[in-house]
């Protein structure tokens, strides 16, 4: 969360901590097994996202970056989820271990 230190005169600080305004969500299927496919469209993030594959997955979804797969990604099992600080919601990448697995996410 982005924090502004405005005034430190005094021997006082103040802090201004900038809330996010929107919320980003929405769920994205892997259409093909072993294609890492963006989480979603580029989107301003302040606080990060939350990812949490979804309850009726058959495999496990790899997160990571654009090159990622069953070898270099974050394992979530069905149900399972993390959190990112990330500042744009295109860094981050999804694969799959069964085509039409997918995740819900949602940030700000």
């Amino acid at each position: 969360m982005p924090v502004n230190m405005p005034d430190m005169s005094g021997g006082n600080i103040i802090y201004d901590i900038r809330l996010p305004d929107t919320i980003v969500n929405g769920q994205k299927t892997v259409s093909s097994a072993g294609t890492a496919e963006a989480l979603g469209a580029s989107t301003s993030l302040e606080s990060g996202i939350k990812i949490k594959a979804l309850a009726d997955n058959t495999g496990t979804i790899y997160v990571g970056d654009s090159d990622v797969d069953s070898s270099s990604g974050f394992e979530l099992a069905a149900g399972e989820e993390v959190f990112i600080e990330i500042d744009d919601l295109a860094k981050v990448y999804v694969d799959a271990s069964s085509s039409g697995d997918g995740v819900s996410y949602i940030g700000a």
